[in-house]
């Protein structure tokens, strides 16, 4: 299965917000897909493809970490790879835990090695092609210092991603709180 370990957004009110967001940043551009509000998540580490065994002895680590729960303040607009060619929009999650968190789920998986560094942010849409350039630019740049304050981050989740057309599937494979 394809796995990724992260911190999911369950408030229904700051979902519809982000929501909000995108949708105006998406404006008519038929080339930009916005992320479903239930797929919302800030993603601690991409595993990839893991076997059964791998993914029980997965969650055996991350059952062991024990981190209090936190806050995380959700603010500034960015994108990947960069502002003259937009790929991913994102808003930014600013906490020193989620960094130690990211840390440890790390250590917790170091078998699966990751050449990304953690860059905590939340996908709000994803650009496959745009029409106006300098529209976007102009919509992004009225969002670049959004904050959306804190969220209270209380567990973390092994989850499962099936890549579909109609964009990716999450199912939760196991859940953690935080104390």
């Amino acid at each position: 299965m394809r796995a990724f370990v992260s911190v999911n957004i369950e408030d229904k009110a700051l979902k519809g917000r982000i929501r909000e967001i995108a949708e105006t940043i998406k404006d008519k551009e038929s080339g930009i897909s916005i992320t479903k509000e239930e797929n919302l998540h800030f993603t601690l580490k991409f595993l990839g493809e893991i076997n059964e065994d791998q993914k029980n002895e997965i969650v055996k680590n991350l059952s062991k970490i024990s981190l209090p729960s936190f806050d995380i303040h959700i603010k500034g607009l960015g994108v990947f790879p960069d502002f003259n060619f937009v790929r991913i929009i994102w808003i930014g999650g600013h906490s020193n835990e989620l960094k130690q968190l990211a840390e440890e789920v790390d250590k917790s998986s170091s078998d699966i090695k990751s050449d990304e560094e953690f860059v905590p942010h939340l996908t709000i849409a994803r650009v496959k092609f745009i029409k106006d350039k300098e529209g976007l630019k102009q919509r992004l740049n009225r969002f670049l210092n959004i904050d959306l304050g804190s969220y209270r981050i209380k567990k973390f989740y092994l989850m499962e991603s099936t890549l579909l057309p109609e964009g990716p599937l999450y199912k939760t494979v196991s859940e953690f709180n935080l104390f």
